[in-house]
């Protein structure tokens, strides 16, 4: 029963950013390259496909899978007013069928200067909360992800109203919302007694385990709490940066936040009837909230060609869950340290690296299951690791990207390499790359993908 419920709990809090349902991957593709492409600056969108075919074989997916994506985009101003916005849809062409459908960003703002150093902004806008957040986005520590490739999650904006002041070396802005919507990418659900998803890199959780010496048939329940008790959790932050002259900057954020990815519990219960038995795992989604405070600190070269930062930050968990014969994630105070930098080695390569360390307080947990001894997976899918990658831009329609992860615990690579070709006379990018997975161990973000090495290749067209 134990290892059956480690397994169910590892599954589904590495992957549960997949519970509910990114921008079409253009290859750094950006809405202005779309206007300049397609020749309106005001609306673009793309339409393609995304394929993957892996290196290994394996019982829980198939040897390739193939996406279907479309974007729309566009962008209008007024005299007081600019608005922006974005819809993506998302459906599989060689798994299960499934849906998905996300906006990055949506939302209409005053134009500077029309409340002076003030604007305002409502709908869902991407902030550049912190530089530790779009470094290391599998740890949506400030804005949450689309995570429908798990390997490469974009980051989305929060939704709420968002109240700037700016002035020359100052910028300050505050976000409030009365709703949370938690990270989505490919559904799962519940299907015959087990819990399923389309997503390749869905881990399928064990149908039958040896419980006492005896084969013991799982059945899994998934128990979602109401759409009232996702949602509505009020939450605010607020972000103040300083810019000196020559450089240097330094940023605080403070907030109430939910934890963005999905947390689950796990309440398992031993069935006998006769000489048989059964194991019924609940499956319990939780939705936490946090306090988290952040200071960071940096330089920003004028000419922008290098820069460097250190980013130090404090979270502290509240309305979790824990009940006595449940087995919970890991969710603890926890103490988040990184620093990195990007600088331009040569005229067409930037290289970028940065390293990070988490510190979490220790676990504790009252429990009617005593034999229960193994160490539960953490909201942190990885806690301490070194990335270092860059990125070629040989032209204005050629681009190269390489990047390595490496979890610092368990040892374990991460190595991600594309390359992409804009046909402009023909609307179309085209692209390929590779995800080449190095792990000792199936523990930890980097491992959870064990074996799920890869080529890829895109194509989308732009209208």
């Amino acid at each position: 029963m134990i290892f059956a419920v480690f397994s169910l709990l590892s599954s589904l809090t590495c992957s549960s950013t997949a519970l509910a349902s990114t921008e079409a991957k253009i290859s750094g593709m950006n809405s202005e390259d779309l206007g300049t492409l397609t020749g309106d600056a005001r609306f673009s969108g793309t339409v393609g496909f995304d394929s993957s075919s892996f290196f290994y074989r394996s019982e829980s997916r198939g040897s390739a899978a193939t996406t279907l994506d479309a974007t729309l985009r566009g962008k209008k101003d007024t005299k007081n007013f600019h608005s922006e916005g974005d819809l993506s849809a998302y459906t599989f062409v060689t798994n299960t069928p499934a849906i998905g459908v996300e906006s990055r960003e949506m939302y209409v703002q005053t134009q500077k200067g029309t409340l002076g150093n003030f604007d305002i902004a409502f709908g869902r806008k991407i902030e550049e909360w912190s530089k530790l957040d779009r470094t290391w986005r599998m740890m949506s520590l400030w804005s949450p992800r689309w995570t429908w490739d798990e390997l490469h999650p974009q980051v989305i904006g929060m939704t709420g109203l968002f109240l700037g002041y700016r002035t020359k070396n100052f910028k300050a802005v505050f976000f409030g919302s009365p709703i949370a919507i938690p990270e989505r990418g490919t559904p799962v659900e519940e299907k015959d007694h087990n819990i399923v998803s389309s997503n390749p890199f869905w881990k399928p959780l064990p149908g039958e385990i040896t419980v006492l010496g005896a084969p013991t048939k799982v059945h899994y329940s998934l128990l979602l709490p109401s759409i009232q008790q996702i949602l509505l959790r009020p939450n605010f932050a607020l972000k103040m940066r300083y810019d000196f002259d020559g450089g240097t900057f330094i940023s605080m954020n403070s907030g109430v936040l939910p934890v963005h990815m999905v947390q689950m519990a796990a309440e398992p219960f031993l069935e006998t009837s006769g000489a048989s038995s059964r194991l019924d795992v609940n499956i319990r989604p939780q939705f936490p909230m946090r306090n988290i405070n952040t200071l960071e600190v940096g330089y920003e070269s004028p000419a922008n060609d290098w820069n460097l930062w250190l980013s130090g930050s404090y979270e502290q968990p509240f309305r979790f869950q824990n009940g006595d014969t449940w087995l919970n994630p890991i969710i603890t105070p926890s103490s988040i340290v990184s620093a990195g930098t990007s600088v331009d080695l040569t005229s067409n390569f930037r290289f970028n690296g940065s390293l990070l360390i988490i510190n979490e307080q220790p676990f504790s947990r009252s429990s009617r299951v005593p034999d229960v001894s193994v160490q539960l997976p953490s909201r942190f899918p990885l806690k301490q690791g070194i990335q270092i990658g860059g990125n070629w831009r040989f032209s204005d329609i050629n681009e190269g990207n390489v990047n390595w992860i490496q979890d610092l615990i368990q040892q374990n690579h991460l190595i991600s390499m594309d390359v992409s070709h804009w046909i402009r006379s023909a609307r179309i990018s085209v692209g390929a790359g590779m995800d080449v997975i190095l792990a000792n161990s199936t523990q930890g973000w980097v491992g959870n993908y064990y074996g799920d090495d890869r080529l890829r290749g895109w194509l989308k067209y732009a209208f």
